[in-house]
């Protein structure tokens, strides 16, 4: 490993994700989806319970898809006691697929993190400059989405600051979710609030209002006040800094 490449911090793990590939049996259209949900089972199960909305890219614009979409731990009977949602993804697979319920694609970590939360972050991984939106956490984005699963504006304000774009430029060669992984955060991102000393209480009210505002200034001032850094520092200087944060802390895993 290159000595300039930044190792991975553990308190980071967790942290981002790849959104999940997409599962083309289960896709449905608005209409179908809307017709499912409306069907009705002799049980009195909903059929929303198994319809989840997703996000996907579509001509390079953020769209919302929907796609049937059994719970992971459900067994076969579970899954034909909604009837028209397993007719429909019954006819979308070959009469022979075993577990034609489950979704082959679904990222357990990922979607176990985001039910903890109200909303998430994302950014499209194609994007040449990084667009920070919130999505709500019942949406699951496709695998055209970088997703962070945290909902405080705090990390907002990191991720959108000008210190964070130079480090997802200067370290373009790692893969998205190791560029995160590997971020030297002013403390550790999972640090309960509890556990702030008082002027982290205060950079951190400061990052989260900068990242509301999308003051570009505010936000390179606040990101570097949180480090205690002089303000006045060059672009250079604040990625060597952060380089130098990222090997000299302890507890980094390669």
């Amino acid at each position: 490993m290159a000595a300039s490449t930044p190792p991975l911090r553990p308190e980071n793990a967790g942290l981002a994700f790849i959104g999940e590939q997409p599962w083309s049996p289960a896709r449905l259209t608005a209409k179908q989806a809307q017709q499912l949900a409306a069907a009705s089972n002799p049980t009195g199960r909903l059929n929303s319970d198994v319809i989840q909305r997703g996000l996907s890219l579509k001509s390079g614009h953020s769209s919302e898809h929907w796609q049937i979409d059994f719970p992971l731990h459900g067994n076969e009977a579970e899954a034909n006691l909604y009837a028209a949602p397993s007719r429909h993804l019954k006819s979308n697979q070959p009469a022979t697929t075993a577990e034609w319920w489950r979704n082959p694609h679904a990222k357990i970590e990922l979607r176990t993190s985001l039910a903890r939360l109200e909303r998430s972050l994302v950014t499209p991984l194609a994007a040449t400059a990084l667009t920070w939106t919130w999505i709500d956490s019942e949406v699951l984005p496709d695998a055209n989405f970088l997703v962070v699963a945290r909902d405080d504006d705090f990390i907002h304000g990191l991720l959108s600051s000008p210190l964070f774009q130079m480090w997802w430029q200067r370290f373009a060669s790692l893969a998205p979710v190791d560029r995160i992984a590997s971020f030297p955060f002013p403390w550790p991102p999972r640090t309960l609030l509890s556990a702030l000393t008082r002027p982290q209480e205060e950079q951190r009210l400061a990052l989260a209002r900068a990242a509301r505002s999308a003051d570009p200034e505010q936000l390179a001032t606040a990101a570097t006040t949180a480090y205690g850094w002089p303000p006045d520092l060059s672009s250079a200087d604040l990625l060597e800094h952060l380089i130098h944060q990222a090997h000299s802390r302890p507890g980094a895993r390669l």
